[in-house]
């Protein structure tokens, strides 16, 4: 049985929303915490984002919020997921690349800046899903469905 749910099933097409729509799932990471996983474009030199599904509602809102009033210059450090966006986030050669994470092996999302903001507004149309899905891989839950 597998400890993945998808949110979006297959769809062939390579833009960012549709890569979204292909690699989003919610698992549980290695200590057990619902975490929430995709990837904005494919290819070296980006990467998936893992963030967890306790702060993917931040990370969505934050992302939002650049897409409709503009990305300002800044240094990255080490941050929760939607600081590390705040902090990373850049529009570069008409690609905006952000990071969830920082720390070696995190490497940065990649979208078209002309398709920043129906990428964020997808994010944003997932949010009951993802934290449903969180809700039912996190061990509080199994606990209660014993009960």
């Amino acid at each position: 049985m597998s400890n993945k749910t998808a949110i979006f099933q297959s769809e062939n097409n390579e833009s960012a929303p549709q890569t979204v729509r292909q690699t989003m799932s919610v698992s549980l990471d290695d200590d057990g915490t619902p975490v929430v996983t995709f990837a904005t474009n494919r290819g070296k030199g980006s990467g998936g984002q893992t963030i967890p599904v306790s702060e993917y509602q931040e990370v969505v809102e934050t992302l939002v919020d650049y897409a409709e009033n503009g990305i300002p210059e800044g240094a990255a450090e080490e941050y929760s997921p939607a600081e590390t966006i705040r902090r990373t986030i850049r529009v570069e050669d008409g690609l905006v690349s952000f990071r969830t994470r920082s720390g070696k092996g995190s490497k940065p999302a990649k979208i078209p800046a002309a398709q920043f903001m129906e990428v964020a507004q997808l994010l944003a149309s997932t949010m009951a899903p993802v934290t449903a899905a969180g809700e039912q891989l996190s061990p509080a839950a199994e606990g209660e469905d014993e009960e």
